[in-house]
């Protein structure tokens, strides 16, 4: 048997197709008798809105606005990319994605880069800004005015956004924590803590779940006072250094970025070093390294053996998630339980 139409639904319905079309559309105007005898007809035919060929028919537009930090870091830049590689494929669909940036870490600016976005011009956005009652502010009157707001990497949890897509940040600094600690062994010492920003909600539970699981389980290994390294590579290395000039470090935990300025400080010759393939390891006294994302310096250290442990999120499989996320919610489609889950990926030397 052939797929049931809306024809079927307006026969069963006894209404006109017209009546259908409101109803299945949400577009109002019909009465509420109307709607009841609709729904039903919909569920006596088994009719499935096909909502991308009624789209097309009305020659529908998706507009999607991405709000990301202003900042030189590589994962931010791979978010990017994979947004600009979905956008090459997602022009047929009638989706268009706009990429907008404020300052990172700062929430008075992303709070105003959110109250620049029209809401009559845009179907869903995407934020990746810092938690604040500002920015919860503008997320709130976004969606006030029908917009579908999503939070990426970093949740905004007391605002009024749909779901959030990205990966369980104290799971990710817990699972650095176990490893980190089998890595490191016996040995007592001091662990030094580098943050990205504690304004930001993703570096907190990573760090969070980090020391849960170095107090619990390794509690011989000494947490040194949460340094702020604010993406910088420059202040990373700085940072660093001076954590290991005021004594050796058996651990080292990064939830930003800069990884660069972390690898200039654990190797002062990482230009001129060993190459991939060589086979040299790094210096006895490093302490066992593992930062989140794997670019293309974090990759490089792990090569090289200054870096043991790389957690990654995926971006392009996190942009993907959202736009799919983001056009369920405009087409007024439920999402299933744990839709914004991203799964983690864990990287060693031996599998980069």
């Amino acid at each position: 048997m052939s797929r049931p139409t809306v024809h079927d639904v307006a026969k069963a319905a006894r209404v006109s197709l017209a009546t259908v079309d409101r109803v299945l559309n949400k577009r109002g105007g019909v009465s509420a008798k109307s709607i009841r005898k609709v729904e039903e007809a919909v569920e006596f035919t088994g009719y499935v809105r096909d909502s991308t060929a009624a789209n097309l028919s009305r020659r529908r537009i998706y507009r999607f606005v991405f709000l990301l930090p202003d900042t030189a870091s590589a994962f931010v830049a791979a978010l990017r990319e994979a947004i600009a590689r979905q956008q090459d494929h997602l022009r047929e669909e009638r989706i268009i994605l706009e990429v907008r940036t404020s300052k990172p870490f700062d929430a008075a600016r992303q709070a105003e880069a959110l109250a620049e976005i029209d809401a009559g011009n845009a179907d869903g956005v995407a934020v990746m800004a810092s938690e604040s009652p500002e920015v919860a502010e503008q997320v709130d009157r976004l969606c006030a005015a029908g917009v579908r707001v999503i939070t990426l990497v970093a949740d905004l949890p007391r605002s009024g956004r749909s779901v959030f897509v990205g990966v369980d940040n104290v799971m990710a600094g817990r699972t650095a924590a176990g490893i980190m600690g089998r890595f490191i062994g016996a040995r007592p010492g001091r662990v030094l803590m580098l943050a990205g920003s504690l304004g930001a909600r993703d570096h907190m539970e990573r760090m969070m779940g980090f020391r849960a699981v170095m107090h619990a389980r390794f509690p011989a290994l000494e947490l040194t006072a949460v340094v702020e390294g604010l993406d910088d590579a420059d202040r990373v290395e700085k940072a660093v250094r001076a954590a290991r000039a005021e004594g050796p470090l058996v651990g080292l935990y990064a939830t930003g970025a800069g990884q660069r300025g972390l690898i200039q400080a654990l190797d002062a010759d990482a230009d001129a070093g060993p190459s991939a393939d060589s086979g040299a390891g790094p210096d006895a006294d490093l302490p066992v390294t593992a930062v989140h994302e794997l670019t293309e310096a974090s990759r490089q250290g792990l090569r090289r053996g200054l870096i043991d442990l790389v957690i990654d999120q995926n971006p392009p499989r996190e942009i993907e998630r959202a736009i799919t996320i983001l056009k369920d919610l405009s087409d007024n489609r439920p999402l299933a339980p744990g839709a914004g889950d991203i799964n983690l990926n864990i990287f060693v030397r031996e599998n980069v």
